[in-house]
């Protein structure tokens, strides 16, 4: 009897043992692993814009290229923000974002306004600018140039970081954080390691397109 409780219990350790290793690869993976990249369907996606994109830059005056894409319609614990190379045609770079907690969104659909104070993630074009915020300097604040998402800019929306992105990545879902993101391209503290240099280096300015892919 005695050897076969000690069984158990070395079991139920090793059982422990076990699920806290495959949790904690997981996690490693998903908060260390470099780069971000997508899953392979992502390329289609993306791919089925890039031409529109390239075209659109071109009449404004814009990065030719390179330009940012945000699906969300990708659950936000997977990378959806993607860096286009308009000349190898690939994505180079890709990263998490999350979405904001106005009008309603919940962690797995996010509700989409361009109002002031909606506290709502914006969809459309916009001009990545190299001007930041007052309080987040390492940021990128967004002007919005469909005619649906021109108060981005009055709104404050820009591109930057959380620790909160990085705390939770590891879930399907980022949970909702209102301190963290109040409608900005907010995405982990890697994606703007490499994000800040690489916008900083180009001359002209690149395009950020935010839909919702066919997946949500």
């Amino acid at each position: 009897m005695k050897r076969s409780k000690k069984w158990g219990c070395f079991t139920a350790m090793l059982l422990l043992t076990v699920v806290a290793a495959v949790f904690g690869l997981y996690w490693a993976w998903k908060y260390y692993g470099l780069p971000e990249w997508p899953d392979h369907k992502e390329y289609k996606t993306i791919e089925e814009r890039a031409e529109k994109a390239l075209a659109f830059a071109k009449r404004h005056n814009m990065n030719e290229h390179y330009a940012l894409f945000v699906d969300y319609g990708i659950p936000s614990g997977t990378p959806r923000l993607f860096v286009w190379d308009f000349h190898q045609k690939k994505i180079v770079a890709s990263t998490y974002v999350m979405h904001g907690p106005g009008g309603g969104s919940t962690d797995e659909r996010p509700v989409f306004s361009n109002k002031s104070g909606s506290e709502c993630s914006s969809l459309g074009r916009f001009l990545v600018t190299k001007e930041h915020g007052y309080s987040l300097k390492r940021s990128f604040r967004l002007k919005g140039i469909d005619l649906d998402n021109q108060s981005s800019y009055a709104r404050g929306l820009m591109i930057h970081s959380s620790y909160w992105v990085d705390k939770w990545c590891w879930k399907k879902y980022i949970p909702l954080h209102r301190a963290s993101c109040q409608g900005c391209v907010t995405v982990s503290s890697r994606g703007m390691n490499y994000l800040w240099p690489f916008i900083n280096k180009e001359k002209k300015p690149l395009l950020l397109w935010s839909f919702v892919s066919k997946q949500s």
